[in-house]
Order: structure tokens, then sequence, then C-alpha cells
């Protein structure tokens, strides 16, 4: 009986760190800019990468920030989104770095 005591709380102790170290692996961050669309990064505000988002957080952040801008058309509004972002930056074809939007948590105009 001892040894199954052992066992199951030492699985127990392993599965916790487990967890543990996946949500270590996510970082929050504010994203503000200028909600854009172009061709080389698809949709981004600020340093946040919103590619991967499902359609109805793209339609809470275009609720509030307005419809991207452009190159031909600029976008003059401001917003700001808090996000659940991954760790690990991409590189933009003009050397910025993007943060790959996991979760949306929040939108505003700035």
């Amino acid at each position: 009986m001892p040894k199954r005591c052992t066992f199951a709380f030492i699985f127990v102790l392993g599965l916790g760190t487990i967890v543990d170290a996946k949500a270590a692996s996510t970082l929050r961050m504010t994203c503000t800019g200028n909600f854009t669309n172009t061709r080389a990064d698809g949709m981004t505000l600020g340093n946040c990468d919103l590619n991967f988002i499902s359609v109805k957080q793209m339609d809470q952040i275009e609720s509030v920030c307005g419809l991207p801008g452009t190159v031909d058309t600029p976008a003059e509004n401001q917003c700001r989104i808090r996000a659940i972002v991954s760790p690990d930056p991409i590189s933009t074809a003009d050397h910025r770095k993007l943060y790959k939007v996991i979760e949306l948590w929040s939108v505003d105009k700035r």
C-alpha cells in the first residue's frame, strides 16, 4: 500500500509540473497600433500577428477598430488589443518581430 501511495503522489506531482510548464510557455501582451492587412504579413496590429485567430475574434476586432488598412488605404484609427501570444516571435519582410495571437482577451480604441 505505501508503494501505491508513493507512486500516486509522484505521478500527481509530475502531472502538475507538466500543466504548469504549459501555462508558463505563453505570454500576455498588449499590442497597440494600426490594424493593417498587407500581402507580405497578412492581418497585423502593432506587433501582433492576427492570421491565426478565429473568425469570431476577427469580427470582434473589426467591429471596434474598423476595416484594416492596406498599402493603398492606410488606417487612421489606432487600436489596442490584449491577448495571449506565442513566446516565439516570427520575423517579417521588413525585419519586425510579430507575435502570433493565440487567444484574444479584449479590444478597444486608443
